[in-house]
């Protein structure tokens, strides 16, 4: 009888642990999220900012001292909301356009296309030698996807965007 009295609380301190260990491991459960169905929504979110375009206000301001050779920054907003900012940065022997975009969580998307000559603008017939396309798919503070189009060394970390992103909020924001 004593055996079974031991067996029988062995038996009990293990399911009480086991239960308790059980129950620590589901407080910890990491923060996951369906990749695929975010892109989708950042996908739909695009494609109806893109097609809005013409209803929204839009305010352009000059970017001198952006890039060599000065550029452009648009941005629309709908109800006083930013939905979209479009710059164009000119440089002697490139340029590069880039596409913000941005809903109630704030900056979900970002195309970047760089665009590389064989020569200096300034010299006559020069060429397109290069473009590369990226596509960066934002959610929660994080880069979720990159999309590159030509191989380049130049993707851009979430922290690199945001700091690329600041400057061209604050031209936007000149009187």
């Amino acid at each position: 009888m004593k055996n079974s009295m031991k067996r029988l609380l062995i038996c009990l301190i293990a399911l009480i642990y086991s239960s308790n260990v059980f129950a620590a491991s589901k407080s910890s459960i990491n923060y996951t999220i369906d990749t695929s169905a975010v892109i989708r929504k950042i996908q739909s979110d695009f494609l109806s900012i893109n097609k809005k375009l013409k209803l929204y206000k839009k305010k352009t301001k000059d970017a001198f001292g952006m890039s060599a050779e000065g550029g452009k920054v648009t941005g629309y907003y709908s109800k006083g909301l930013l939905k979209k900012i479009h710059c164009i940065f000119y440089g002697e022997t490139g340029k590069v356009e880039s596409d913000y975009y941005f809903n109630e969580n704030g900056l979900f998307f970002l195309y970047k296309k760089e665009v590389f000559y064989d020569k200096p603008i300034y010299l006559k017939d020069f060429k397109t030698k290069n473009i590369v396309e990226i596509r960066y798919y934002l959610f929660d503070n994080q880069i979720i996807r990159k999309l590159t189009k030509s191989n380049t060394s130049s993707v851009l970390s979430f922290k690199e965007i945001k700091a690329e992103l600041k400057p061209i909020m604050g031209v936007l924001n000149e009187k």
